[in-house]
């Protein structure tokens, strides 16, 4: 690892989460497998939690910094490691200038992973796709907490959350990455966006492939309690960081089981198309990339 002494001192100095990398995509579109490319490179802090709601959630916020590196990174992470982090920013209202003071996959079939995703977790109350559809697009809510999971449609609207991005960060700090681009050399990618930190994944360590897989919860209470904000609040002063998140995971492990989600209602397709149909032209001209192969047509 070749670095300055300046970049040496910046890290030293850090009394902030400072990322050095944030993935900032919409949910299920390849964040997670992206994620654990980077974690398998040389001097890049290990994670208790994929999950780092930081920027997004205000109780996250507000116990600030300090409380955040021992939650996700722990408390001897080293001030000198490349800091990645996972938070959802792009959805979340007041998200980008928080980060700033301290890639999209095709919008349907986005949307309609993020809808077996929280059903998955114990978030979702609907059974039926299109019913969440038609409650999301007509303003309806639940009582569940997690509102931001049943948002399914909103996360896909990629172009209007990237103009905000824009107004708020250089593009030259933003790398936005299509689904296929990290499905097609996922190590490639994280290396390249590892590279002006000067940091690698190392030849012998071979990442997984693909992270997150579908899945469905064999008990939905189950899944909700596991995942409850409030049962974590409860158990929080009394567990760590690091053994709260292996918690967790155990009890999705045993909860999950393996589930490919049936082909997606065609009507229902063509309903989503239809509303996605002017993002995508925006986004395809704010990047001044062919996203022809979207076409939802």
């Amino acid at each position: 690892m070749d670095l300055t002494a300046q970049e040496l001192k910046r890290r030293e100095d850090r009394d902030c989460l400072d990322f050095d990398i944030v993935i900032g995509g919409a949910k299920k579109a390849g964040t997670s497998t992206l994620l654990n490319h980077l974690l398998c490179a040389t001097d890049v802090a290990p994670l208790h939690r994929s999950e780092m709601p930081y920027f997004t959630e205000e109780e996250e916020f507000q116990r600030g910094p300090e409380a955040a590196i021992g939650k996700y990174f722990g408390e001897d992470v080293s001030p000198g490691s490349v800091r990645v982090g996972k938070d959802f920013v792009l959805s979340a209202p007041g998200a980008i200038p928080r980060m700033l003071a301290d890639s999209p996959r095709e919008p349907v079939s986005r949307a309609y992973s993020s809808f077996w995703f929280a059903r998955r977790r114990g978030f979702e109350p609907e059974e039926d796709f299109a019913k969440a559809v038609e409650r999301e697009l007509s303003g309806g809510r639940s009582s569940l907490p997690r509102q931001d999971l049943r948002e399914h449609v909103h996360d896909g609207e990629y172009a209007s959350q990237l103009e905000a991005v824009f107004d708020q960060i250089d593009r030259a700090q933003v790398r936005v990455l299509l689904l296929e681009e990290l499905h097609a050399d996922p190590r490639a990618v994280a290396n390249e966006l590892l590279a002006p930190l000067g940091v690698e994944i190392p030849a012998d360590v071979s990442p997984p492939s693909r992270t997150n897989s579908s899945a469905r919860p064999r008990s939905m209470l189950l899944a909700r309690v596991g995942s409850s904000p409030r049962v974590r609040g409860l158990v929080r002063p009394f567990l760590s960081p690091s053994i709260r998140g292996s918690a967790e995971r155990l009890i999705r492990q045993v909860n999950d089981v393996p589930f490919k989600p049936p082909p997606i209602d065609e009507d229902i397709r063509r309903r989503l198309a239809a509303h996605y149909r002017p993002q995508i032209d925006d986004l395809a001209a704010l990047l001044g990339r062919d996203l022809s192969s979207w076409s939802l047509d």
